[in-house]
């Protein structure tokens, strides 16, 4: 009796968790959300999405080739700036000309740090400090700087998001060498922001993201670890082999052939995070949630072998 009781309970358990994902907001229309990394990719495609049903979108470009792409393609719902989220001036900038372009006592519905960048992918030897902090300035530090800013107008709200931009590597290190790094860091801090602020209606959700093609799998990957590797100490290189190059080459080659180009399961988690009443935690999109929690419950050095 006691396990069919066990049972029922899980059965019930997933059954309400299931049906709490079809809970959404009454409507989009109104509402405000900030996107940064809007030239290409997961932040460009999101603004179109996010323009297409409705909302008002404020769409942080790098580039003015980004922001005028947007600018041509979206309703005059989406206004579009320039954003630098390594450069705090940029980020005060952001926040000042949103707050005009906000209706007197109206808030920020959501923040989606998306902006991020992949820096070199491969051995942590050959990589600098300054290389670290290259990618730690977009992608861990953007990401609180932003996120710190735009608390007080997502408080605002009533009812704010914030959507952090993670990946797979930031749950288990398998390579990636400062993105990685990053990544994990992304999760922690967000896992920390969702405690402290959820008594105040915030609610934070990490997106998982695996296998999708963006302009973060680029060529140019191979040339920047040759680049490290030549500048490597002769003990390093005889350390790393002289094959290294050519099997990071195949590695990474092979990695970009089997990513996915459509990107709408991930666009379907951030809008999910954004319009349900019950945002999920984390999205993993792309890979089965069932190697996650294999690997979460293996032994270290069973996952070691796996993943080395």
């Amino acid at each position: 009796m006691l396990y069919v009781l066990i049972v029922f309970a899980i059965i019930t358990f997933y059954a309400l968790d299931w049906l709490l994902n079809f809970f959404r907001i009454a409507k989009f229309q109104g509402k405000y959300v900030l996107i940064t990394g809007c030239d290409s990719g997961f932040g460009q495609a999101l603004a179109l999405r996010l323009d297409a049903l409705g909302f008002n979108v404020f769409a942080g470009c790098l580039t003015h080739k980004g922001s005028l792409f947007l600018s041509e393609k979206c309703s005059n719902h989406l206004y579009t700036f320039l954003l630098d989220v390594t450069k705090p001036e940029s980020i005060e900038n952001a926040l000042q000309v949103i707050k005009t372009k906000l209706p007197e006592n109206e808030g920020l519905w959501g923040l989606v740090n998306n902006a991020g960048i992949l820096g070199p992918m491969g051995c942590l030897e050959l990589c600098s400090i300054d290389d670290y902090q290259k990618v730690f300035s977009v992608n861990l530090y953007g990401t609180i700087e932003m996120t710190r800013s735009f608390l007080p107008l997502l408080r605002k709200s009533g009812n704010g998001r914030v959507v952090n931009m993670s990946s797979i590597l930031g749950r288990f290190a398998f390579s990636g060498g400062p993105y990685t790094i990053s990544k994990h860091g992304v999760e922690s801090y967000s896992d920390t922001l969702r405690r402290e602020v959820y008594k105040q209606n915030i609610r934070v959700s990490i997106i998982e993201p695996t296998g999708f093609r963006t302009n973060l799998m680029q060529d140019k990957m191979v040339d920047e670890m040759q680049t490290l590797y030549e500048n490597a100490t002769e003990e390093v290189k005889i350390a790393l082999g002289q094959d290294f190059l050519r099997k990071y080459k195949t590695t990474i080659l092979k990695a970009k052939d089997s990513c996915l180009p459509n990107l709408d399961p991930v666009l379907d988690a951030i809008v999910h995070a954004i319009t349900a009443i019950f945002p999920r935690n984390r999205y993993l999109v792309g890979v089965s949630e069932l190697y996650c929690t294999l690997f979460a419950y293996l032994p270290d050095w069973i996952t070691d072998k796996i993943l080395k």
